[in-house]
Order: structure tokens, then sequence, then C-alpha cells
């Protein structure tokens, strides 16, 4: 329980790094100030595809270049796992992952959220329903966040479904 904790807390801290350079910096800040100048109007967020395509150019692929580069930094972990004395590692050899795994890690890590954003955004980009409605990707998304968070109660080495399946393991410092 304590490793999911400490796990938890130091994915909380990274979420909430990033909210803040991505969301209040750079998409309230900046975007939002030149979005009209370069053609992204309210309007343009209607149709679904341009909606995915800005959540993943502004949002999905900054993240996703986060946690890949510094789980496999020599700091074996993001600014949360070291706030938390925690760092990755490969689970075989026990060395700081690779960048091509640490991809891997992120690829599984991520997937819940970018099924949820799919499920939020197709067929019709719910802020933008009269009624919104439940749908079940983004129930989906929910689950298998929760379901990765909840595996590192059932592994004797307290790995996640994702750490599995990227053959990586969080360990203390």
């Amino acid at each position: 329980m304590r490793r999911l904790l400490k796990r938890g807390l130091a994915y909380l801290i990274d979420c909430t790094i990033c909210y803040s350079l991505l969301m209040l910096i750079g998409q309230w800040a900046i975007i939002s100030n030149i979005r009209e100048t370069i053609g992204i109007t309210d309007e343009w967020f209607r149709d679904s595809l341009n909606t995915e395509l800005y959540v993943l150019i502004t949002i999905s692929l900054p993240v996703w270049i986060y946690f890949t580069y510094f789980d496999s930094n020599r700091s074996k972990g993001t600014f949360g796992k070291r706030m938390m004395n925690l760092s990755v590692r490969n689970s075989a050899d026990r060395e700081r992952i690779t960048l091509g795994r640490s991809f891997k890690r992120t690829f599984f890590k991520l997937l819940p959220w970018e099924i949820a954003h799919i499920g939020v955004i197709f067929p019709t980009p719910l802020y933008f329903m009269e009624e919104p409605e439940v749908r079940f990707l983004t129930i989906l998304g929910i689950l298998l966040l929760v379901g990765f968070a909840l595996s590192i109660l059932f592994d004797a080495h307290g790995r996640s479904i994702y750490d599995r399946l990227a053959g990586t393991e969080v360990i203390d410092k």
C-alpha cells in the first residue's frame, strides 16, 4: 500500500507539473492569444478530428515526451518520482531504462488517458453537445487507469500492469 501511495503522489506531482506548463502557460497564456490568428476558432473545434489533433499536439505529445525523457534519463525518473525518492529501472538487469523502453512504458501508462480523450471527443466533442452523454471509451479509460493503479497492490514487486508489459519496475532509491 505504501508503494501505491508513493507512486500515486509522484504521479500527482508529475500531472501537476504537466498541467501547469501545458494548460496554464501553453494553452491559456500563449495559444489562447494566437489561436484565432492561425485559424483555430470555436467553430474549428466542433470537428472531432480537429479537436483530437489539437489535444494530441498540445497536450498528449508533450506529456508523452516528459515521461519518456525523464524516466530514461540518468535521474531514472520524473520530477515526481525524484521527489518521492523513486526511480525506474529495467526489471531484467536493474539498470536505467533506455529511451525505447521508456517510450513503451509511457505508451502503456498513458493509454487510458488517450482512450478517455477519444471517448470525450468522438463522434462529437462532449462540450458541444446540448445533453452530454456517458461514453463507453471514457469509462473504459477510467477503469484502465484504476486497474493500472490497483495492479501495483497485487504484484509481489509492486509493479503495475504497464511496468510488466514494458519490463520495468519502480523502486525506492
